[in-house]
């Protein structure tokens, strides 16, 4: 329960303060908060004293997305992230935070102009409807050299964002800059149970996993075939931790995807019990394993392995107390046992992410890699 000193200022809004960025008291009446709005980080403003918040900057557009928050005096600063242009900083009059005039803006840094001057890609929002009739957004980014109404189908690649409960807007990574240059097609779903659309579509996942995600993705490839942007029989599926979740459930309930790449994930939920630092919410929302066998079994796409037909490259970190590398080990050892083309990387020393810098330019050769060997080769048969 709220203790009754303290109340909300943005209870009303149905979206989730960011946790890419710091509320900040704006003066000693306003307080400035970044909130996930619609596959977006944006600026709200609140009155400190009442449930009353206002969406403002709107010179931010929906084209990029915030990355950091701060206000002092009269002058507020952001960081955006832009898929083109990368992080700047940029400075706005407090009493200029409603106009919609992008000249409103300043910016102050220049530092990635010269770096990807020959980088980027074209970025933008589709969305379209997943078979249960639901509209569901994604993040695409197009090779700079491709255009959508003239030239063939691209391939194609999925990236699913982890959480479940975090949201892709647009901006700047140089994972998705990197394919989009290699001239793939990505798009990065907000499956259900994404958060900025909402408290009920966050919570649409409680209590089950897969079936939902599944749709949301293989949905987005249909309508990005539809399109003519994408060639489904050069595709990738990819995601990291609950994306490396999802990409097995994918791949364990439909052969849609040319090959596929699960990083980081957790896959049998009744071993992982107790061996990573999940355990508590996995009791809260599942309950216990030994009480509740059939609902684990349900949520585990080990359960499943059998239908496996798509090739898969298997991650994880040596010292990952999240999803622990045993969880990627028994996914390849079941692939494999069935003859499916698979293959397992674990990296040393390294826990949830992948940070030293060699480790990580090893991780993306080796998901393009894994790519081009079968999902561009199978294409040519």
């Amino acid at each position: 329960d709220t203790p009754a000193d303290t109340w909300s200022v943005t209870g009303s809004l149905d979206r989730t303060v960011s946790l890419l960025g710091t509320p900040t008291w704006l003066d000693e009446e306003t307080i400035l908060a970044p909130v996930g709005d619609e596959g977006l980080t944006r600026v709200v403003r609140a009155d400190a004293d009442e449930d009353t918040p206002v969406r403002t900057l709107p010179a931010q557009t929906r084209d990029r997305t915030l990355a950091a928050l701060a206000a002092d005096g009269g002058t507020v600063t952001t960081v955006f992230s832009d898929p083109s242009t990368g992080q700047d900083v940029f400075a706005v009059d407090a009493d200029q935070l409603d106009r919609a005039d992008p000249d409103a803006l300043t910016r102050l840094t220049e530092r990635n102009d010269d770096l990807l001057e020959k980088a980027g890609s074209d970025c933008r929002r589709i969305t379209y409807e997943n078979d249960d009739g639901e509209e569901i957004e994604a993040i695409v980014h197009l090779p700079r050299d491709f255009d959508p109404a003239a030239d063939d189908p691209r391939p194609v690649i999925a990236s699913i964002h982890g959480g479940p409960m975090s949201y892709d807007a647009p901006e700047f990574r140089f994972t998705h800059t990197y394919w989009a240059e290699q001239g793939y097609v990505v798009y990065r779903p907000n499956y259900r149970g994404s958060t900025s659309y909402g408290r009920e579509f966050a919570e649409s996942l409680m209590g089950t996993r897969g079936d939902l995600e599944t749709d949301d993705v293989v949905s987005g490839l249909t309508a990005l075939a539809e399109r003519g942007w994408a060639d489904p029989a050069q595709s990738l599926v990819t995601g990291f931790s609950y994306g490396g979740i999802t990409t097995a459930n994918v791949v364990t309930r439909s052969d849609a995807f040319a090959a596929a790449a699960a990083e980081h994930g957790v896959y049998d939920f009744r071993s992982t019990f107790g061996t990573d630092d999940n355990h508590l919410w996995h009791e809260w929302e599942f309950g216990l394993p030994w009480e509740e066998g059939e609902r684990y079994d349900e949520i585990s796409s080990i359960t499943d392995v059998d239908e496996i037909e798509t090739p898969l490259l298997v991650t994880a970190g040596e010292s990952d107390w999240r999803c622990p590398p045993t969880q990627a080990e028994q996914l390849y050892v079941s692939v494999r046992k069935q003859g499916v083309p698979a293959k397992l990387v674990i990296y040393q020393n390294e826990h949830h992410n992948v940070d030293a810098p060699d480790r990580a330019i090893h991780r993306l050769e080796t998901l393009t890699e894994w790519f081009e060997t079968h999902a561009v080769a199978d294409s040519d048969q």
